[in-house]
């Protein structure tokens, strides 16, 4: 049985790329000049040296030779009936040390659309493929080839088809299902599923002042742990009033109900909210909403403000219920105009081998209240990045969590052939381990999957070369460093790095 498990597991990168593929199969009926696809396939070798594999105590250090050969493939399609992106790397990681090991690496994500029916009938699908950290605190490296104890494997994904109509320009309806899912390679934190059914009917472009939207929503998460099943139901009327030129009113009213096993007292009730939001400028945007949801105050806003035309901040706050599991299934991307995929909160490039650690998996439901910030400069020769995270999780059956990240990037053309790019980062753990307990001064309950995550502060640098050594031949020269500092002396570590990759382009 768990050889079957773990092979199973082993597959599902490579079915959720068939089954991204095959979604967008009505694309491939197109005629040829109605199509524009575009695939950039690449293949490399990557050879790192560390000296801290396993992210280890000091004093527990195992130093390794990594030999990493990978192969990926970045596609872009644009057609009459179908856009889709997507970028995908196969790695072989062979790790020389006192224990050597094998391991591979699927990493992917991309989305798209197709249009079945004409101007009536759709079908979205996403897909995603990375090694997360297991735990929040868990142990990270700026070399994704290192660390791998402290990682697993997680798929995600969803399609959703949905049905529009126009009633000429009195209104419009939207009758949406939505199915997601996420596979995880720890059998401790479970795959999940989730179904969703949304009805929704707006008003239409001759009502020039007011924009209404009435809303029904199902939504069914059935996880292999019982603490991450959530179903919830959300009826809601949304108002817009455009009280002047570009500044307008916004408001909410509905009722939810939520089941879970997750939280003492099911958050059902009313919800509503206020706000306004505002374009001040073509350079400003600003929404800012004020309310209640989940039994709780409910604050959510978001500002865009472009400082100049080559200078960009952004920042958002929302307040949500959720699991680990649905933040895989339902991530977003959008495609800048040199046709790179980016998060389209914070505006960054997304690289699906980015070693970020996340916030790591959980098989509770909770409630996150979650800041996102960052500036981001593009020059003729430098491009500039500077993002924060701010996440602070609420649980009922394990301690509070909060985590800060920041990390500052800088990218510099030296010429034509040569690039350098640098970066720093840190990031804080903390939890209401300390001070949580019972009335009889016991520890507080640790939740399914082990205790809380340790406090600590993770700092990282890294500075790297890219080098043009012939038409579509790059070459690369990496330094890395890590330390932790934690209240506890065996979470604290200290890695070093240096890669050497080649990467061919064809």
């Amino acid at each position: 049985m768990t050889y079957r498990t773990e092979r199973r597991r082993a597959l599902l990168p490579a079915a959720a790329l068939l089954a991204f593929t095959q979604t967008l199969g009505p694309a491939s009926v197109l005629p040829a000049r109605a199509a524009n696809i575009q695939a950039e396939r690449s293949a490399g070798f990557d050879v790192t040296i560390t000296d801290n594999v396993d992210l280890e105590p000091n004093d527990r250090a195992d130093a390794a030779l990594i030999l990493s050969p990978f192969a990926g493939v970045n596609v872009r399609g644009e057609g009459g009936r179908a856009d889709f992106i997507f970028d995908y790397r196969l790695t072989l990681d062979t790790i020389l040390s006192k224990n050597s090991d094998v391991n591979v690496r699927n990493d992917f994500i991309g989305f798209g659309t197709a249009e079945l029916v004409e101007d009536m009938l759709f079908v979205d699908v996403t897909g995603s493929a990375s090694q997360p950290l297991i735990d929040p605190g868990g142990r990270t490296s700026t070399t994704a080839s290192v660390g791998r104890g402290s990682r697993t494997q997680v798929v995600g994904g969803s399609i959703s088809p949905y049905l529009l109509n126009r009633f000429g320009n009195v209104a419009e309806s939207e009758l949406r299902y939505r199915y997601s899912y996420t596979f995880v390679g720890r059998n401790e934190v479970g795959d999940s599923t989730t179904s969703e059914v949304r009805a929704r009917l707006s008003t239409g472009p001759v009502f020039s002042r007011v924009a209404l939207d009435a809303i029904a929503e199902y939504e069914n998460t059935d996880s292999e742990s019982r603490t991450g099943d959530i179903e919830r139901s959300t009826f809601r009327l949304n108002g817009q009033y455009a009280a002047f030129r570009q500044f307008f009113l916004l408001g909410s009213a509905g009722y939810e109900t939520i089941e879970t096993n997750s939280l003492n007292d099911d958050p059902d009730g009313p919800i509503w909210y206020v706000g306004f939001l505002t374009r001040p400028g073509p350079r400003t945007e600003l929404r800012v909403t004020y309310g209640e949801r989940y039994g709780e105050p409910d604050y959510n806003g978001s500002l865009t403000y472009r400082i100049t035309p080559r200078l960009t901040f952004q920042a958002s706050y929302v307040h949500v219920l959720e699991t680990t599991q649905r933040q895989f299934s339902s991530f977003q991307l959008a495609v800048d105009p040199s046709g790179q995929l980016i998060d389209p909160v914070t505006n960054l490039p997304v690289d699906i081998t980015d070693v970020g650690p996340g916030f790591g998996l959980r098989t509770e439901a909770f409630i996150a209240s979650r800041f996102q910030t960052s500036l981001v400069g593009n020059y003729d020769r430098n491009t500039v990045t500077l993002a924060g995270t701010s996440e602070e999780r609420e649980y009922d059956i394990r301690p509070d969590e909060r985590y800060l990240s920041a990390r500052l990037g800088w990218t510099r053309r030296l010429s034509p052939q040569t690039n350098l790019i640098t970066g720093v980062g840190w990031r804080r753990t903390e939890n209401d381990a300390a001070t949580a307990g019972t009335a009889g001064g016991a520890a507080p309950a640790a939740g399914i999957l082990g205790p809380a995550a340790p406090e600590s502060d993770t700092f990282s640098a890294r500075i790297a070369l890219t080098h043009s050594l012939a038409k579509d031949v790059l070459g690369s020269v990496a330094l890395g460093r890590t330390q932790r500092v934690a209240d506890d002396e065996a979470d604290e570590y200290t890695e070093n790095s240096l890669t050497f990759g080649v990467r061919i382009v064809f």
